[in-house]
């Protein structure tokens, strides 16, 4: 069973950040496959289901960004037999938007909720789906650009960033992490 955990913050007022990029793939991915995302339990919205003929579960954690590890924790506790079943979605500023990045394993990069995940489990051998998030226009303070939304004319990159990442997703669940990042990884919109 495959667990694809969405970083996010929750609440409306965080719905169309640049943070809450996972929570956006994620619930993409649910509506094209038809998961339902609305079962309240270990600190996240939970959906199960089957994706290309695998069981999976869809996790969107109810904890903000910085305590992510809370909710993964408790799903590696009570739920996850492997770590090898967990694909952690979530922004990245260090990837210009309209790239996406499968790795199996590695640091946060300063991401907050991976920082969370990997302080709580206390490895970083879990695989993870960067999408990008910076623009042309990056502000000092990142606080305030990843907790913003992006500008009118990013709209249609940040549309084909999700649906690229959705379908590396569903291409990694078919076919494996390896053909997958071989086929996804650095890949800009437009580009096949």
């Amino acid at each position: 069973m495959k667990f694809i955990v969405g970083l996010g913050n929750p609440g409306e007022e965080y719905k169309d950040t640049k943070h809450n990029m996972g929570f956006a793939v994620v619930e993409r991915l649910a509506k094209e496959t038809g998961i339902n995302i609305k079962k309240n339990m270990h600190f996240s919205l939970i959906g199960k289901g089957k994706i290309a003929g695998e069981d999976v579960v869809l996790v969107l954690p109810q904890a903000f960004m910085n305590l992510s590890g809370n909710a993964v924790g408790e799903l590696f506790a009570h739920e996850m037999k492997d770590i090898k079943d967990l694909l952690v979605v979530c922004d990245d500023i260090n990837l210009e938007l309209g790239k996406i990045r499968l790795r199996t394993q590695g640091s946060s990069g300063g991401q907050k909720g991976l920082e969370s995940i990997i302080r709580t489990l206390n490895r970083n051998d879990f695989a993870r789906l960067r999408v990008g998030i910076a623009t042309d226009v990056r502000k000092a303070d990142l606080s305030n650009y990843v907790l913003s939304p992006f500008k009118r004319k990013d709209k249609r990159h940040v549309s084909h960033a999700i649906l690229l990442a959705k379908d590396a997703i569903i291409y990694m669940i078919e076919s494996g992490m390896e053909a997958a990042m071989t086929k996804f990884n650095k890949r800009k919109v437009g580009t096949s």
